[in-house]
């Protein structure tokens, strides 16, 4: 939340990305992703990722996740207890209606407008353009874009210079948490890094894929990339 309230304070400029285990699989397959992810912020959203990076030698802890379920509602506070504008791109012109009041109800006062994600979202796409148009009329401080990864992340790098907004944030489907479409996991999961297996049960079909079988996908590539490193040179100065 400090980030974002002292990028808009002081009129700078911050993308903020994040990586959980279904991003990072995604990293991992596309070299495009990987250039999207070049110069941004990226909050860790996941435990598995934090017991990824402390296997790999990082002190983080708990305390270092950040989730959109439990970071949400503070930002938005901020935002309205600052002033600031906020505006949301994604999900479905219902889903975000519902959201959009939602907000309303539990952040009172608050100045926040947003557009469907249900549009041409390729590169100089007219749609895009009047989006972004709509968002800069707006004189977004925030914008929040939840396109889910990689589709958002190549929106951002597509269009990134074109929004005036000082702090712009990919937050995937949170809004779908906001709206009440889909359920949010009981905290003490988050903390014990279970809410894969929550979201797993109550849609299966939707996540079965991504909860269980991308995560061994993943795994190979990190085995491999560990074997890679094992088995280069050391390179010695002469």
């Amino acid at each position: 939340m400090e980030l974002a309230r002292s990028t808009v304070a002081q009129r700078a400029s911050c993308t903020v990305l994040y990586h959980n285990l279904h991003s990072l699989y995604c990293w991992f397959r596309s070299e495009t992703l990987r250039r999207h992810y070049a110069g941004a912020t990226v909050l860790v959203d996941g435990m598995p990722v934090i017991g990824l990076l402390r296997a790999g030698g990082a002190e983080v802890g708990r305390e270092h996740r950040v989730t959109y379920v439990d970071l949400i509602m503070p930002l938005l506070t901020m935002a309205r207890d600052n002033g600031f504008k906020v505006y949301h791109v994604g999900q479905s012109a219902a889903v975000q209606q519902q959201a959009l009041e939602a907000v309303r109800e539990a952040v009172p006062g608050i100045e926040i407008r947003g557009h469907d994600g249900y549009f041409d979202q390729s590169e100089g796409s007219t749609e895009s353009e009047a989006v972004i148009n709509d968002m800069n009329e707006f004189k977004a401080e925030l914008v929040l874009v939840g396109f889910g990864t990689p589709r958002q992340e190549a929106w951002l790098h597509a269009y990134r210079e074109r929004i005036d907004a000082p702090a712009v944030y990919a937050c995937g489907a949170c809004m779908e948490y906001v709206a009440g479409e889909v359920a949010t996991p009981p905290r003490w999961m988050g903390r014990l890094g279970l809410e894969w297996s929550f979201r797993l049960f109550e849609n299966p079909r939707r996540f079965a894929f991504r909860y269980a079988i991308e995560p061994v996908l993943l795994a190979g590539y990190l085995a491999r990339g560990w074997f890679s490193s094992k088995r280069s040179p050391a390179v010695i100065d002469s």
